[in-house]
């Protein structure tokens, strides 16, 4: 297995090891499982993409939109969750939401990753319709840039691992004054 692969496999087994560390904190708890789901509909459906060609680049922006919204709408997700079943569990993590520094650098990782396959699919079509000669970004740019983003992703997942005790303590702090 080469470095690339590693890294694009990587996060699923991180986010199963943040949920168990994790788990009692209902929020945290919350955010991973939504990240979880999308994760695993990106390892399903991975290897199939890859044969779509010109539209896997289509697939990538896709999901970069899937991964921001677990983090954007989680409020809106569990609350919603809470007016269909009651479970406390969603009303406490719709009451008790905040947003941490490494969800926002999340976010710039999945914006950028989005901007990258967006630039990667118009130079594609464009080389399909023989406008252009080479797709370089695709060719020499891309790759790198994905292995970088992955490696970026994976510290801010391990950073938001190890910062939840802290976080969800200055929070308890914050709601009890």
């Amino acid at each position: 297995m080469d470095f690339g692969t590693f890294i694009t496999y990587a996060p699923l087994p991180l986010i199963i090891f943040a949920l168990l560390i994790t788990w009692k904190y209902e929020c945290s708890r919350f955010f991973l499982f939504l990240l979880l789901i999308v994760e695993l509909i990106d390892e399903v459906l991975y290897k199939t993409s890859l044969s779509w060609t010109t539209h896997h680049y289509l697939y990538c922006m896709v999901l970069d939109i899937m991964f921001v919204v677990p983090i954007v709408y989680r409020k809106a997700i569990s609350n919603w969750l809470y007016n269909k079943t009651g479970s406390d569990f969603f009303r406490r993590v719709c009451e008790s939401h905040h947003y941490s520094l490494q969800e926002i650098g999340l976010l710039l990782i999945f914006g950028l990753n989005f901007v990258i396959n967006f630039i990667v699919y118009i130079e594609i079509w464009l080389y399909k319709l023989y406008v252009i000669d080479n797709p370089y970004i695709k060719l020499i740019f891309r790759n790198p840039i994905q292995i970088g983003l992955h490696i970026f992703g994976i510290c801010a997942l391990l950073t938001y691992t190890v910062k939840t005790p802290l976080r969800e303590k200055y929070y308890e702090g914050q709601n009890s004054n």
